[in-house]
Order: C-alpha cells, then structure tokens, then sequence
C-alpha cells in the first residue's frame, strides 16, 4: 500500500511541475518583444500596454504594391526611414503597444487616449514602426515618431505613389 500511494504522490508531483514550468514559461517574453520593449524605452515612450505580436509575414513585393490587400504595407512601408527592397525575402514581426508621452499626443486631440505604437523587427534587430491613435478610427499611419508620408519622403501622396509604382512594378 505504501508502494502505491509513494507512486501516485510521485506521479502528482511530476504533472504539477510540469504544468508550472510550462506556466512560467508562457509569462517570460521571448528576446524579440524585450529588444521592442527597450526600443521604446529609449525613444522615450511610456507602455501603457502590450499587446504582444500583431503580425509576421514575409515581405513580398506583391505586399508592395497591387490591390487593396497591399494597401496597409504600403501604408507602413512609406513612413519608414529604411527602404523595403531592404528587407524582401526576409521575416518581419510586429509586436504592438500602447504608449504615453508621444509627439501626437501633443498634436490630434485623437491621441488623448495614448498611442498604438507598432515595432518592425527583422533578424532580432528594430528596422522601424509605426504609430496610430488608440481609438477605433480611420486614417493612415504614421511613423515611429508621428510623421506623415509627406513629412517623411519630402513628397506629395500623389509623386510618392508614382514613384512606388514605378519602383515595385
């Protein structure tokens, strides 16, 4: 008897802490989300909130330019300060944040309630981001620090989309 109950106590005491380290494991950041964090940090920027990986994908050129469905990379590929051609055929990840003390704040009463800050990473490293009001609203993006396209590439939406077409087609 003593036998038994030895072995299901034994048993127990291995499924348990097999669930808490598969807990605790779930709750440490994974490298990518800490270097995004620190990236923040040092621009400045409160966190308010993370709302972990947004998205990965491999960059494409056909996320580059055609349909509506490149609409949003094209969005945020044009307030970046690194160029795409940079980055095609590799892995990129989003990871999303909410944060305070950012320029638009001080700038669109929209940003009153924070700022959804987006951070792109490739190869463990920050190749930019974007930003965009905590609020359910409809607009463009605008980049790591606030800026428009326009203030960003120095040229019109309508010179800049001519450009990108002829460049990605």
């Amino acid at each position: 008897m003593k036998k038994i109950l030895l072995i299901a106590i034994s048993l127990i005491i291995v499924f348990l802490s097999g669930c808490t380290e598969k807990s605790i494991n779930n709750e440490i950041s994974n490298d990518n989300e800490k270097v995004a964090e620190e990236f923040i940090k040092l621009k400045g920027y409160k966190i308010i909130e993370f709302k972990g990986k947004l998205e990965e994908y491999i960059l494409e050129k056909s996320k580059l330019i055609g349909g509506t469905e490149s609409m949003p990379y094209r969005q945020i590929w044009a307030v970046q300060e690194v160029e795409p051609e940079l980055y095609i055929g590799k892995e990129i990840e989003t990871y999303e944040f909410t944060v305070k003390n950012h320029p638009l704040e001080k700038t669109d009463k929209n940003y009153s309630n924070g700022v959804r800050l987006y951070i792109m990473l490739s190869d463990n490293k920050v190749i930019g981001g974007y930003s965009y009001p905590n609020l359910d609203v409809v607009g463009s993006f605008s980049s790591l620090e606030g800026k428009t396209l326009e203030e960003v590439t120095g040229l019109t939406f309508k010179e800049w989309q001519e450009e990108w077409e002829n460049k990605y087609k």
